[in-house]
């Protein structure tokens, strides 16, 4: 089976690319991708930038280059559960689109591998769970996100790409599953917008980074816990994604 991973940053996709053993780059029909092998699997790693625009697009040009059997959304996430810790990996039961103040369920259908793998992953001790994905076209804070979602959903995260390759999925008839890791709890809340460390693709860009520091140095001591979050989510993401790959 051919499948297709997308990352957003490159720390997922050397955490992905771990998890693969040994990948290549390489080019496919001039789509730049890393490749690597598993027992019955050949893998096909796509980084595609941060948000919904950039992974819609990037999910089309991977269903049109390499005609994947399988999507796979793979990345960190931010928890608006109390109950999710750092390095919890939580796997995409449901995706929700939140703009504004609209809630728009993306009908995706589940892999049973998807739930499978919670369960039996759970009944092993480790942290994984089952939960929502809030998607977002734009950055939101926690607190409002929070509020939109019912009370009753469980496991819910944040992250910014998932919905858009599950719908671009959808429409091709592939399947699709998402898998991330937290690398920010529920309580943590950013001290700047990460519009402010990126270009106008979303993609982070070192000047931009600097001089928001420049501005806003009160948010040092918060870069460097997210650096050291990011390590323990990157490595945890790399564990599961492995396990994960040997069960589909």
């Amino acid at each position: 089976m051919r499948i297709g991973i997308i990352t957003a940053m490159p720390e997922e996709t050397q955490s992905v690319a771990r998890a693969v053993g040994g990948t290549k780059r390489t080019l496919l029909n001039k789509l730049a991708i890393r490749q690597g092998h598993l027992p019955g699997h050949e893998i096909v790693i796509i980084e595609a930038g941060m948000g919904f625009n950039n992974a819609a697009a990037t999910a089309q040009k991977l269903v049109h280059a390499a005609h994947p059997d399988m999507i796979i959304s793979a990345g960190f996430c931010g928890g608006i559960s109390a109950g999710l810790q750092v390095g919890d990996i939580v796997v995409a039961t449901g995706l929700t689109i939140v703009s504004e103040n609209v809630l728009e369920q993306v009908p995706v259908e589940i892999l049973a591998a998807s739930r499978n793998f919670v369960v039996r992953q759970s009944a092993e001790g480790r942290r994984v769970f089952a939960g929502l994905f809030a998607s977002t076209p734009t950055i939101m804070p926690k607190s409002r996100l929070a509020a939109l979602l019912p009370v009753d959903v469980p496991f819910p995260v944040v992250e910014m790409e998932s919905a858009a390759i599950a719908i671009v999925a959808v429409e091709n008839g592939i399947s699709f599953s998402a898998i991330r890791a937290v690398s920010d709890p529920f309580d943590e809340e950013l001290g700047f917008s990460l519009d402010e460390f990126c270009d106008g693709r979303m993609r982070i860009r070192i000047p931009r980074v600097l001089l928001t520091i420049a501005r806003k140095p009160h948010i040092i001591p918060q870069l460097i816990r997210l650096a050291r979050n990011s390590r323990v989510a990157a490595a945890s993401l790399s564990q599961a994604v492995e396990r994960f790959l040997a069960v589909v």
